[in-house]
């Protein structure tokens, strides 16, 4: 009888430990399911090894690893507390309402809070508490770090600005360019802002603090200071590809290839940093041995806590799994309103009596470069008074409208690989705005080509879900009006000028005031369907 009850002990005790893992591991296969189209989104965008989050799926193995290393550690017991109820139902309700207006803003907001609210509904505070940076470092994978990379440029132009000034240079610096009189400009457009610098320094620091710091204090040191470390390693970076530009008059190398410089720039950054976590880790190691050897030992063990693994397990899973399934059957098919391919705009949006398209979609050698627009029209006009005449030696008209008919990874208006400055041979040497009319401004730019010295000028304008938007950052904002319409839409529209014999910005002002009212016109009968 008494080896019949050691029996039945370790078979009720067996069957507790395997529903303590049981419950996460569910949950886990829950939060997979429920939130896989915004997560095969997600691995697109860190399969872009150019991109600012090509280490995702390297943090999600780390991920992964430490967050098994911490379980078979710490043991938690599942249980069911319910006040963490509230924030994983307001987490899964953004990220349904994200799925229903197709804003991937939202879900990939709310992936965190649901995995991580997810988790305290079973497990509680001081339980999760060591499982907050094993799982929280995904964070730093997220594409909504991309708002802040307009920041950073702003704040690299201003430092290169200093940097500049005492080397009695004559430069002129406008928003995010810097322009060398005789000699070209520079743009710090979105790859030179170091968000990938910042992203990566911030992951390293935080990493390493979770493995070899005890106290939370020392962790927000390292982190600042690789903040502080990577922001420099970018302003260095640029400012030595700005200073060779000058120098050479645009000719070195440095300034068509300079990504590997740039990482070389970082690593050297790497060597203080880690000399830094080091000396913190020494002088916690000695904080330690000083507590340690005048605080007694406790020889009382914390209660045994009481764990309902059933209850738990089902609380946190059923909210997602209904979610899920909601999002599944609600939202719009990925692929809604969007084909894999590039459908042409029928729409005319100039004057055909006045201006003769030709048989190419360059001007001067100039266009746009605009990946992968669900719609486009590009197209090059001369007036048809100039007929006769090469296109180089009369005025000429270039049209592009670029249409993403929803915005997702890969495909959006405003994205690292879209430029509008087109070539590397086009330097750009001046920046304005142009009335479109109706208290519309667009943005304006010079171009010159390094080659030819000859000049294009440029007007351009976001049209996103029914606003217009002038730079990057407003359009990226922009998305956020538009969840009380129903349109997910987003547009660029350029137009560009080449003239011997005119005024180029009474022209580009001319231009905007018909262009821009009739591809408005035409935009909000597309997509207001």
């Amino acid at each position: 009888m008494h080896y019949q009850g050691e029996q039945y002990h370790m078979a009720v005790g067996n069957r507790e430990q395997t529903s303590q893992w049981v419950a996460p591991v569910f949950f886990a296969f829950a939060f997979l399911i429920a939130t896989l189209p915004t997560l095969i989104v997600l691995s697109r965008v860190w399969l872009s090894f150019d991109g600012s989050f090509s280490h995702g799926f390297l943090l999600l193995a780390v991920t992964v690893g430490l967050s098994v290393i911490t379980w078979r550690r710490t043991r938690p017991e599942v249980g069911f507390y319910w006040p963490w109820l509230i924030p994983f139902v307001l987490s899964l309700l953004v990220y349904l309402s994200g799925r229903i207006l197709m804003i991937e803003t939202f879900q990939y907001l709310a992936l965190m809070p649901i995995l991580g609210s997810g988790l305290l509904l079973m497990w509680g505070w001081r339980q999760t508490v060591p499982f907050i940076i094993p799982v929280g470092l995904l964070i730093f994978a997220m594409p909504f770090w991309d708002y802040l990379s307009w920041p950073l440029q702003v704040v690299t132009v201003s430092i290169n600005q200093l940097m500049l000034t005492p080397l009695n240079i004559e430069f002129v610096v406008e928003g995010v360019f810097v322009y060398f009189p005789g000699i070209g400009a520079f743009e710090i457009a979105h790859g030179c802002s170091g968000l990938r610098y910042l992203l990566v320094g911030v992951t390293l620091s935080t990493l390493y603090g979770e493995l070899n710091y005890r106290f939370w204090r020392s962790r927000f040191v390292l982190i600042a200071m690789g903040i502080l470390l990577s922001l420099i390693a970018n302003w260095i970076r640029v400012f030595v590809i700005i200073y060779q530009g000058y120098e050479t008059e645009m000719t070195s190398s440095l300034i068509a290839d300079h990504d590997m410089f740039g990482w070389w720039v970082f690593a050297a950054t790497l060597v203080p940093l880690f000399f830094f976590g080091r000396h913190l880790e020494k002088r916690e190691d000695a904080q330690v041995a000083r507590e340690s050897s005048a605080t007694p030992v406790q020889g009382n063990a914390p209660a045994a806590r009481k764990s309902r693994p059933l209850v738990g397990g089902v609380g946190a899973v059923l909210p997602l799994v209904l979610v899920g399934l909601l999002a599944w059957s609600v939202s719009p098919s990925p692929q809604a309103g969007a084909t894999s391919s590039t459908r042409p705009h029928e729409v005319q949006l100039v004057d055909g009596d006045q201006w003769m398209p030709l048989f190419q979609k360059r001007l001067h050698g100039w266009q746009p470069e605009i990946v992968k627009p669900d719609r486009i029209l590009e197209r090059t006009y001369k007036q048809r008074e100039l007929a006769g005449e090469e296109l180089g030696t009369g005025d000429g008209l270039f049209i592009g409208l670029y249409s993403y008919d929803y915005q997702r990874p890969g495909r959006e208006a405003v994205q690292y690989e879209n430029r509008v400055t087109g070539s590397r041979d086009m330097r750009p040497e001046q920046t304005f705005t142009v009335n479109a009319g109706d208290g519309v401004q667009l943005g304006g730019l010079s171009l010159r080509d390094r080659k030819s010295g000859e000049f294009i000028h440029l007007a351009y304008g976001y049209y996103v879900e029914g606003r217009w938007e002038n730079t990057e950052l407003q359009a990226k904002l922009a998305q956020l009006p538009g969840i009380l319409n129903s349109r997910s839409d987003a547009s660029l529209l350029v137009f560009a000028v080449a003239c011997s014999e005119c005024d180029e910005m009474e022209e580009l002002s001319s231009m905007a005031s018909s262009i821009r009212p009739t591809a408005q016109s035409y935009l909000d009968e597309l997509y207001n369907q």
